[in-house]
């Protein structure tokens, strides 16, 4: 969290300031947080209510798709069940029919051999009483010979309607056989037509609740397909208030691009303007800007490179205003950048007044009357003048060093460094942080020197350059 308020911080300053000089005037524009903040705000609203409206409709477009589909299918299903249904039940009527037909035969079976059992007994009879006139014939065959002869073709007659009697019985037996043979395969039949009934009925049963449950299905997909009706209309209604809104914002979005447009483009050619003069007012000093605002970025903890795959995002009202906006805040981000390097970098003077008694590069030596390199400025001022520190910085070595006498060394970062030799007295200690002009010794005549004076070095990885342009491209930055 405390990143993230930095970081807007840092976008977003409480206020941004650009000072410039014009005509001998010196102005001062300034802008809130608010209304650096205004113009990207409603760029970004515009754009996140036009994604989600967009990917509403979508998705309930989706959804009415796919429950139209699904109702789609489950009708079709429940006409599948409903022709398989009328098979069932066709088939059920013709067996229920083939059962009827074999019931009805077997009853006309039955009454058949009801008869046939009923013929049977009174041939029985009929052969028991002419068994019985038999029998008294033979009683009275000896007492009378003429009616011995009549009895005897009587008897032969009877003996000839017996076999006929018992041929007949034969025959009605086979055919009540073979009757009950039928009997018992019609009902063999009957218990197979019952079975299959059986069946049939829990098929039908089976069925009317798959039915009953597609019915039940079906209407529920019809009340979920209302309501997601419902709900496209309801979307559909706040589309359009979003898009009546998105209208407005954008004709108060043009309208405010309108009216910043002017602004923001002064902003930033007076930023592109301060920036320019700052990098002319370095290379007066020989630096290489570039890689000095690197390594602040590094030290800061900031890489300045930046990349990535390319988004690119569709035109919308403002986007004119808020590529305005970004393009000035870089710009302003640039002249910070490097407002912050002149900060860290040695561009006053050591001393309040001072006169140059040697300079920087090629001179003939004070002691040895020689031609040498003389690797700082000579400075000489009033008797114990204070020597102040040109930037912040760490003092990284104070005492005696060979031809510098007492001297002061002092690291300011960015692998720049200066050096403070000659002075009578120091005020500093090592490992030390010092702010701007703060004092770090009285100048003096210590070491290899021939009077009271400052000699002072500015080193840059290690190389030494010459002061006087750093302080001739300080004075021009203090004067504009």
């Amino acid at each position: 969290m405390i990143a993230a308020c930095r970081m807007l911080n840092g976008l977003f300053p409480d206020q941004r300031e650009v000072i410039f000089r014009a005509r001998g005037r010196v102005r001062c524009v300034r802008f809130g947080r608010s209304v650096q903040i205004g113009a990207t705000a409603l760029a970004m609203c515009v754009m996140i209510w036009s994604v989600v409206s967009t990917v509403q409709f979508t998705s309930h477009h989706s959804i009415v798709s796919e429950r139209d589909t699904e109702i789609d299918r489950l009708r079709d299903e429940n006409e599948r069940f409903a022709r398989d249904l009328a098979e069932m039940r066709a088939r059920a009527e013709i067996q229920h029919r083939s059962l009827t037909s074999t019931q009805k035969t077997t009853v006309d079976l039955e009454t058949a051999n009801l008869a046939l059992r009923k013929d049977l007994a009174a041939l029985r009879a009929a052969r028991d009483e002419q068994q019985e006139r038999a029998d008294a014939l033979a009683l009275t065959y000896l007492s009378e010979v003429e009616a011995k002869a009549r009895l005897s073709v009587e008897a032969l007659a009877l003996a000839e309607s017996r076999e006929a009697l018992q041929l007949d019985i034969s025959d009605r037996e086979q055919k009540l056989a073979a009757v009950q043979a039928s009997r018992r395969n019609l009902g063999a039949e009957l218990a197979a037509a019952q079975d299959a009934l059986g069946e049939l009925k829990l098929d039908i049963l089976s069925m009317e609740k798959a039915r009953a449950d597609l019915r039940s299905k079906l209407d529920a997909t019809d009340e979920r397909l209302r309501n997601t009706l419902n709900a496209k209309v309801a979307v559909d209604n706040e589309r359009k208030v979003l898009g009546e809104q998105v209208a407005d914002l954008s004709a108060r979005l043009v309208t405010l691009e309108t009216a910043q447009g002017g602004i923001v483009s002064r902003l930033g050619e007076t930023a592109n303007e301060s920036g320019e003069a700052l990098r002319k007012t370095l290379d007066l000093a020989g630096l290489d800007v570039d890689r000095l605002l690197e390594r602040m970025a590094r030290a800061a903890g900031e890489g300045r490179g930046v990349g990535g795959p390319l988004l690119a995002i569709e035109e919308s009202p403002g986007a004119g205003l808020a590529q305005q906006i970004a393009t000035v805040e870089r710009r302003i981000d640039d002249l910070q950048s490097l407002q912050s390097l002149m900060e860290k970098l040695p561009l006053a003077a050591p001393l309040d007044e001072y006169r140059v008694t040697s300079n920087f590069g090629r001179r003939i030596d004070p002691f040895t009357k020689r031609l040498a390199f003389h690797s700082g400025t000579d400075m000489a001022s009033r008797r114990r003048a204070p020597v102040r520190v040109t930037s912040p910085g760490l003092v990284t070595f104070v005492g005696w060093k060979g031809g510098f006498g007492k001297m002061v060394e002092v690291d300011h970062g960015l692998g720049v460094r200066t050096r403070y030799g000659h002075l009578s007295s120091i005020f500093v200690k090592r490992g030390q942080e010092l702010t701007f002009r703060e004092k770090v010794g009285l100048i003096g005549s210590t070491g290899r020197s021939s009077g009271e004076h400052l000699h002072y070095e500015i080193l840059i990885d290690g190389r030494h350059n010459d002061p006087s342009n750093f302080i001739k491209a300080g004075r021009y930055v203090f004067k504009n």
